[in-house]
């Protein structure tokens, strides 16, 4: 396990935490436009991760490693209030991952670490991202927690990436780069070759070399933050590259 990786119970908090913030920032707000999410209205916003949060409920129910199971419904029921269905479908999961020790199986997409506690880790990383998206919707928009940005950063390459890459045999950074954080001695040294990844952390020589607060970087592996925000050393191809490389 990476010593940046928060453990269960700042996970669970960071979810309770960041729903809150959703709900709060949405209000009447569900017709504006998410401006890092194409095509999408906080509305929009809301119903995707409400679902996201019953398929996971659901997975952690069942506790069946080797297959997904199919939620008895998705969506959002016709005529019902979506911000109040979207804070009861983001209680029910708190309170089943309150239920759960971290070790127990649970299947998720990746194949590896079939446990709650991967669960619990993507979902209070999913939520953050999302709380930042429907922040920049109003108007409003504020930094990840540094702690919590270090550990995506750490899931974004050892979880994403290590998943999405050998499934794109073109996939290629065009070099070496290395990521490191202003705020934090987390760094990370990447290298993505014809669908093959590499990776260690610290850093190390590189082609381009990106420095930035946790955040910021961590927002930018998501598309959320332009490269400007960032301090660029080296080959701007190569740094461009990296948000690329997975959605």
């Amino acid at each position: 396990m990476s010593r940046h990786r928060l453990d269960y119970q700042s996970h669970r908090a960071t979810l309770e935490r960041e729903c809150d913030l959703i709900v709060a920032v949405s209000g009447d707000e569900l017709d504006l436009p998410v401006p890092t999410c194409p095509q999408w209205r906080l509305s929009d916003l809301l119903a995707h991760l409400g679902d996201v949060f019953t398929f996971f409920r659901t997975q952690l129910e069942t506790a069946t490693p080797e297959s997904p199971c199919e939620p008895g419904s998705r969506g959002v029921p016709a005529g019902t209030d979506l911000v109040e269905w979207f804070e009861v479908a983001a209680a029910e999961l708190q309170s089943t991952l309150d239920g759960h020790d971290r070790e127990e199986p649970c299947w998720n997409w990746s194949g590896e670490d079939l446990t709650a506690d991967w669960v619990c880790r993507r979902m209070a990383l999913e939520s953050a991202v999302h709380r930042y998206d429907a922040e920049l919707s109003v108007g409003s928009p504020t930094s990840l927690d540094r702690d919590l940005a270090v550990d995506g950063i750490d899931e974004w390459i050892g979880v994403h990436l290590a998943t999405d890459v050998p499934e794109s045999p073109n996939a290629s950074l065009g070099g070496v780069l290395c990521l490191a954080c202003s705020d934090h001695e987390a760094a990370w040294t990447v290298e993505v070759t014809a669908g093959r990844l590499r990776w260690r952390e610290g850093r190390g020589p590189a082609d381009a070399v990106l420095v930035g607060t946790a955040s910021d970087l961590y927002l930018y592996c998501w598309n959320r933050r332009p490269l400007e925000t960032l301090e660029l050393t080296g080959n701007r191809a190569v740094a461009a590259a990296w948000s690329s490389l997975t959605v």
